[in-house]
């Protein structure tokens, strides 16, 4: 049988801070959960190339779902797209939750100020790498020439009537459904940074033919070309877990998701101690 698909359940707890194409775990090939070839930011479900706008470095950015949730993210890339810092606050069930996530090698993670929900623990990592994915694709569709084209201050806008703007994770997936609009304006900071104000129209709502409004705001700056994590970076206060397929029970009625993440003993004193204990 497939494996089941199931929606997040940060984006049900916590307001849904995702576009609802299609928010569910997809199907996963075995190795690593986030392999170099499928960067965090880039090519979506339509290019096999990766977004000009994945080649800045940092990332801020807020996102407001229709209900008024609003979540934040601060992205730290590099050099090796498999590479990811991440510091996030988003609406949770009860109160925000807050912390900070470092996916190593695509391999595994580590995780501080928050304690993941047991069996959902790359759930927020999914969440925030499908939100740059769709600004990148929301960017591309804005600007085509990409960054390098923008100078000074531009109003923006872009739609498709037809098809889907789609993007994904190696286990999950979400976009806007068509027709889908959006508008709004790109400024050129300076040689490095560029801050963006989107908002995006697409279905949604109980009633057939209701549309929903969507807002993202931040700024873009740095470049990944030669930079790495530090290796001496303190994991002091960090859980770390690898990524994997989960451990499957006996009487099992069906196949489960073929993607989970396994918790290590640790402690971890370094990055590099981790990045060794996954390899």
């Amino acid at each position: 049988m497939a494996p089941t698909m199931r929606a997040i359940p940060i984006l049900a707890a916590a307001l849904a801070c995702l576009p609802m194409l299609a928010v569910a775990q997809s199907p996963a090939p075995a190795g690593p959960a986030m392999p170099p070839s499928h960067p965090p930011i880039g090519a979506g479900a339509q290019k096999s190339a990766p977004s000009p706008w994945s080649e800045f470095a940092d990332y801020t950015l807020s996102a407001k779902v229709p209900q008024g949730g609003t979540g934040t993210w601060k992205f730290q890339s590099f050099a090796d797209p498999a590479d990811v810092i991440l510091d996030f606050d988003t609406p949770g069930a009860k109160g925000r939750t807050k912390g900070s996530i470092v996916l190593v090698g695509g391999q595994g993670m580590a995780a501080r100020g928050f304690t993941p929900e047991p069996g959902f623990e790359m759930d927020p990592l999914d969440v925030a790498v499908l939100q740059l994915k769709l600004l990148a694709q929301m960017l591309d569709a804005a600007l085509p020439g990409g960054p390098a084209s923008l100078t000074g201050s531009r109003a923006v806008s872009a739609g498709d009537a037809q098809a889907a703007l789609a993007v994904s994770t190696p286990t999950a997936n979400a976009g806007f459904n068509a027709p889908w609009s959006l508008k709004g304006k790109l400024v050129r900071i300076d040689a490095g940074t560029v801050s963006f104000q989107l908002e995006v129209e697409a279905p949604g709502g109980s009633k057939p033919g209701e549309k929903a409004r969507w807002s993202f705001s931040g700024r873009a700056s740095g470049s990944q070309k030669c930079r790495a994590m530090d290796e001496t970076m303190s994991l002091a206060g960090w859980t770390a877990w690898k990524f994997g397929p989960p451990p499957t029970s006996k009487g099992q009625a069906h196949t489960s998701l073929r993607f989970g993440a396994t918790k290590l003993p640790g402690p971890f004193a370094t990055l590099k101690d981790l990045r060794a204990a996954l390899k």
